[in-house]
This record gives C-alpha cells, sequence and structure tokens, in this order.
C-alpha cells in the first residue's frame, strides 16, 4: 500500500490482496454496527420504551441491509472472478 498526492487530491494505492480484503473488512464492519445498534436498542427499550428508541432500530435495520448487500456483491464478484480464471 502506497500513498501519494496529486494536485487533485490524496490517493492510497492499494494492492491486489488489499484490493480483495476491503469488501470483507467493509461486511464486517457493517455487521458490527448491525450486532452493537441492535443490542443498545434492546437495553434502551427496556429502560425508556420503544418510542424513544425507533432511530437506533432504524440504524439496525439499515446497517444489516448494507451488511447483507456488501455480501451478496461480494459473493457475486467472486463468483464472476473464479469464472474468468
Amino acid at each position: 500500500m502506497s500513498l501519494y498526492a496529486t494536485n487533485k487530491g490524496l490517493f492510497i494505492n492499494l494492492n491486489k490482496k488489499m484490493k480483495q480484503k476491503l469488501p470483507f473488512i467493509l461486511e464486517i464492519i457493517w455487521l458490527i454496527v448491525a450486532i452493537i445498534s441492535i443490542l443498545f436498542a434492546i437495553v434502551r427499550t427496556n429502560n425508556l420504551g420503544f418510542k424513544e428508541n425507533i432511530m437506533l432500530y432504524i440504524i439496525a435495520m439499515l446497517a444489516s441491509l448494507m451488511y447483507g448487500s456488501r455480501r451478496y456483491l461480494r459473493k457475486t464478484r467472486e463468483g464472476i472472478n473464479q469464472d474468468k480464471e
């Protein structure tokens, strides 16, 4: 991985191995966000009630959707790359 700057901005040059790991890392991050937000929402719902915590459930739902879509895209791309080889 190398970092370089041009007049158009700052860029990170990722090698092929890092490019393959990045979607998996992003996928795991979305999964962690979903788990933490749903746990936090459940705990707060016990203390304050559901109406006060609707936003936390929405965040958990969106993070779960992002995890699912990232996983689907990664699996699809892996299948396409295996077919090419």
